[in-house]
């Protein structure tokens, strides 16, 4: 017998087209504006170690065929088949596999995809290996170091420059209840050094591509990555977090989909 993946929980709410909201690293169901629901018909999913799916844990390194099937799971206990897709940072690189695996076999599912301060993926083995350290050695971090303590250090990143002091505690302070082991196995298992390089990836929905205008490294890489009929937003007044930091001008984004 088949073993079914286990189901997300999060948050569902709203009216019109469904969309699957995807959160970033440490995030979860709440970071997403409420104001969304006046557009979409919104399921928000936790992540495996992660808000109210913190005591659901990756098996498998690498995990993205293990959460893509997890969500594709969840989807169908909603009943959800078409619908856009929204991811943020590490919800954004989950959602390009995601993109990916329907592009091949369910293409027809995907409405359209929204990309979040997201990375395409890395190029060669010695970035991909480079970058497999420098996540083994937070991994080892999360592992063995209080949480608020790997946590400040994770949000003192040149990435969250933009966070004043205040912010940077409130955040840390909001991530608490995260279980540090389940967050530990997904953080080393969606590893930037094993995602696949899909920066060539071909859809046929509307894609757009949303960066803040502080974040110059993410901004440059949509800039990059940017492809012939995709849509490339820059929200000023934001870094890496658009959603949070500027939320009316990021649902003003999603309006033409």
């Amino acid at each position: 017998m088949t073993e079914h993946p286990p189901l997300l929980q999060g948050r569902r709410w709203g009216q019109g087209a469904p969309m699957l909201l995807l959160h970033g690293f440490l995030g979860d169901h709440r970071d997403w504006p409420d104001a969304l629901g006046q557009q979409f018909d919104c399921l928000a999913l936790d992540l495996p170690g992660h808000g109210l799916s913190r005591t659901l844990s990756v098996s498998a390194t690498p995990a993205f065929d293990e959460v893509v099937a997890q969500i594709l799971a969840t989807l169908d206990h909603h009943q959800i088949n078409r619908f856009h897709l929204l991811g943020y940072s590490l919800g954004g690189r989950l959602a390009l596999h995601l993109a990916h695996a329907l592009a091949q076999h369910q293409p027809h599912r995907l409405l359209s995809l929204t990309l979040e301060s997201t990375h395409p993926g890395l190029t060669d083995a010695t970035q991909r290996q480079q970058r497999l350290a420098s996540d083994a050695a937070w991994h080892q971090r999360m592992a063995t170091e209080a949480n608020a303590d790997w946590l400040d250090a994770w949000y003192r990143q040149p990435v969250f420059a933009d966070l004043s002091e205040p912010r940077r505690a409130e955040m840390v302070q909001a991530r608490l209840d995260n279980d540090p082991a389940a967050l530990a196995a997904l953080y080393l298992g969606t590893s930037l050094g094993h995602q696949h390089n899909l920066r060539h990836l071909t859809l046929a929905c509307p894609v757009q591509l949303i960066s803040g205008a502080r974040d110059s490294k993410f901004r440059q890489l949509a800039e990059q990555w940017l492809q012939p009929g995709w849509q490339h937003q820059v929200i000023e007044g934001a870094g890496h977090n658009v959603h949070r930091a500027r939320p009316d001008a990021f649902l003003a984004t999603l309006r033409p989909l």
